[in-house]
């Protein structure tokens, strides 16, 4: 009596303990884009296409078909069909061989959870198992189970993935004839995958079919119509769309889950058609790559992601996802230090800066143009993306502050301290990647603000959710977007604002060093758009460049992407900006010296202080021109003149371009004051250089060339190395030495006594 309580406790403790994991933890990352669209299926580690079921509704036609052809008493019995059994035994034992099986869903569910021999001992331990499972699981817990294990043929497991293999659409979107098959197939599930009596699958089909329409499921003609539906290709496949981006999706979410995310699917398929058309010319150039991202601006959600040219290209790496390869960045960054420099001041857009031969030691930047103009505005600067006034601008904005700007954006490819850039971090000395880059030119179009790109729908309700983070003031985004906007468009848009209701663009291009990379970003209210084009080689082309390679496919996006009827630009942010008198000549803050003003705008927190540099005042003699002082204005009929003085070099720039360029007034002579301070310039070498002069061909060292600018050319300059006389020089004001290593000091006199003095460091090469 004992043991049979004992055994009865045993058996109850059981039968009630947690049943715990059915299965393995073990299934396909699936990746959607934003309107549930499959975009791809990733294999489970053994390799199978296995569908997360939690939260899965089964369409009611399986249910219906499953239940009819498996297990028509499923929802009356307690996990075992003891009727179905016996009579599956009585058939068995009368025909000698196995030709029933009496097995319920939730039977197969334990088989298909510990696979064993088919024995009567082994459907012994299934009756019990199915039973426990039915006391702690809903029928439609049971029925999950069962659609998500069961075997479809191949390596395709349970109806969510047969359902996109076969059909290419979600389960929900079944078919009668569809559901039927479903039910019928892991009976065969060989049959489609070898592509073998597929008229005995169709027949089976069919059956069920018919007893579905005697059962009244659904009236005679779509009986007939079910019945004539054709049997799906051999040759169907999971979708694989957008892999790059499905890649870079499931690389950042648990493994086995279901992504839903911000990718649409019809605008990456517009954004890959007019890439490939644009790769097939670029491809005739040797041009081989390229890459693009399309977000919304104002959420940041990812929408278009073209890794590459075509991912099946292995000819030329068409697998590398180009996105996210770091490269130089070319003149990409110049748009955020004219940024950081408004709100810093005294600058305004219009402020004039440097255009001129410069050296900061070995670095000596160049425009692409190699020509210089003098003076140029920060709004002509980016419009024509010059190099030099943007390396000197950083000069005085600082590197170290710049570079921490950088980091603050979230680019996570820098790898040098800001002294192992240098001035160069402005010219593609930086790394980064498009998402990187594109992320920031998004920061205009939120007037400021940077937020992390968007690659799921996790946030729904909360749009642009995520990290934000002020970069600079709305203000100076505002006025840099509207110096973008004025960019000459490449090919047939240059005269696009000729036309109404033409797309606006804020937009920046980049050519790295050796044209290697060419870039090309654009914003406007509804996106922001980053395009790369290249070699993943890393060879350089001379038809790669940001104007003529990337900026073409730029637009075409913008003008098939950007919807006209809805809002395409800013609105001015006119509670950030304030007008400022400036002067008419020089952008800057008006000083006391300026003759003509007029109103400029800049951010209203902009706080270093500062008025325009060039004005100058001087009290001249009437009768000669001279400038006088307080020691020799004696009898001398003077006046005020205010005029616009430039360095020496910026005006023999000037006036070579034909431009009227006011002189200092010579003072007048034997006057015992200290002579004009801002008439001569050492070009080079400038303070504190050190010089490698190599060999040239025959072995010997090359000459160092100084070179001096004077206010009036024709003034003569005395030259002098370490206090020793050189010699003298009138109108070009250049002197060639052969000088030995060490420290050097040179200096420099005009005829009128004025002084200036540097000094460098001379080394020579050995070889």
């Amino acid at each position: 009596m004992i043991p049979v309580i004992l055994v009865a406790d045993i058996y109850f403790y059981w039968m009630f303990s947690p049943v715990g994991p059915v299965f393995q933890d073990d299934y396909s990352t699936l990746v959607f884009d934003t309107n549930g669209r499959l975009l791809r299926a990733f294999l489970t580690t053994d390799e199978q296409y296995r569908f997360p079921y939690k939260n899965i509704q089964l369409p009611d036609k399986y249910i219906t078909a499953l239940i009819t052809f498996e297990d028509k008493r499923f929802y009356k019995h307690p996990g075992f069909d003891p009727l179905a059994l016996m009579n599956a035994f009585f058939t068995n034992l009368i025909s000698g061989e196995r030709k029933r099986g009496g097995s319920t869903i939730t039977m197969q569910v334990c088989r298909l959870a510990n696979p064993k021999p088919r024995t009567y001992f082994n459907k012994l331990i299934e009756c019990f198992v199915a039973l426990k499972y039915s006391v702690h699981f809903s029928k439609q817990h049971i029925l999950r189970l069962y659609a998500a294990h069961v075997p479809m043929g191949g390596n395709i497991v349970g109806i969510q993935a047969a359902s996109y293999h076969y059909f290419g659409k979600p389960v929900e979107e079944i078919t009668w004839a569809e559901a039927a098959l479903f039910a019928v197939l892991p009976n065969s599930p060989s049959l489609l995958n070898i592509g073998r009596e597929r008229e005995k699958l169709i027949l089976k089909r069919n059956l069920l079919l018919k007893k579905l329409y005697q059962n009244g499921c659904f009236d005679k003609i779509s009986l007939d119509i079910s019945c004539n539906e054709p049997l799906p290709e051999m040759k169907k496949s999971l979708p694989f769309e957008a892999p790059h981006f499905s890649y870079f999706a499931a690389n950042h979410q648990t493994a086995g889950k279901r992504i839903l995310t911000t990718l649409d699917y019809y605008i990456q398929k517009q954004v890959k058609n007019a890439a490939f058309a644009e790769h097939r010319y670029l491809k005739s150039l040797g041009v081989t790559n390229l890459s693009v991202l399309v977000v919304e601006t104002e959420t940041g959600k990812i929408r278009a992601y073209i890794g590459s040219q075509n991912f099946n290209d292995f000819d030329n790496g068409g697998q590398v996802d180009g996105i996210l390869a770091p490269r130089s960045t070319g003149s990409l960054l110049k748009p955020f230090l004219a940024a950081k420099a408004l709100d810093r001041g005294p600058y305004t857009i219009r402020s004039l800066i440097k255009d001129v031969p410069t050296y900061y030691g070995t670095f000596s930047p160049q425009n692409a143009t190699k020509t210089f103009n003098g003076l140029v505005s920060l709004e002509d600067m980016l419009i024509k993306s010059l190099n030099v006034p943007a390396v000197r601008l950083l000069n005085e904005y600082g590197v170290k502050d710049f570079y921490d700007f950088l980091v603050q954006a979230g680019f996570q490819n820098l790898f040098r301290s800001p002294d192992g850039y240098g001035l160069s971090l402005i010219l593609g000395g930086a790394e980064a990647d498009l998402r990187e880059l594109t992320m920031l030119y998004a920061s205009l179009g939120n007037m400021g603000v940077i937020r992390e790109l968007q690659f799921t729908e996790q946030n729904k309700s909360d749009p642009g959710s995520g990290n934000n983070n002020r970069l600079f003031s709305r203000g100076s985004a505002w006025l840099v977007l509207n110096s973008l906007r004025q960019l000459a468009r490449p090919g047939s848009e240059y005269y696009w604002s000729y036309f109404n209701n033409q797309v606006p663009v804020a937009w920046k291009t980049g050519t790295s060093y050796g044209q290697k990379d060419g870039w090309a970003i654009g914003v406007n209210k509804q996106w922001t758009i980053g395009v790369w084009v290249g070699n993943f080689t890393g060879e350089g082309n001379a038809s790669i460049g940001g104007a003529k390679s990337a900026a073409p496919l730029l637009f075409t996006l913008f003008n098939t992407l950007t919807r006209r009827n809805e809002k395409m630009w800013f609105d001015k942010p006119v509670d950030d900006l304030v007008r400022v008198d400036c002067c008419a000549e020089s952008g800057f803050p008006a000083g006391p010296n300026c003759p003509q003003k007029n109103k400029q705008e800049r951010p209203r927190d902009s706080w270093k202080p500062g008025i325009c540099p060039f004005h100058r005042k001087f009290i001249v003699d009437k009768k000669t021109g001279h400038s006088v002082c307080s020691l020799c204005w004696k009898n001398a009929d003077i006046t005020n003149v205010n005029l616009f003085i430039v360095p020496p070099l910026v005006k023999e720039i000037m006036q070579l371009s034909g431009k009227k360029v006011d002189e200092i007034p010579p003072h007048t002579e034997n006057c015992p004051n200290e002579m004009a301070e801002n008439r001569l310039e050492i070009v080079y070498p400038v303070n504190g250089i050190k010089i490698l002069v190599p060999r040239d061909l025959d072995g010997g060292y090359e000459k160092i060339v100084l070179s001096a600018r004077h206010q009036h050319p024709s003034s003569q300059l005395f030259w002098f190395i370490d206090g020793k006389f050189l010699g003298e020089t009138i109108n070009i004001h250049q002197y060639t030495i052969d000088i030995l290593p060490g420290k050097h000091k040179l200096t420099i006199q005009d005829d009128e006594g004025y002084i200036k003095s540097v000094v460098f460091s001379v080394f020579k090469s050995e070889s």
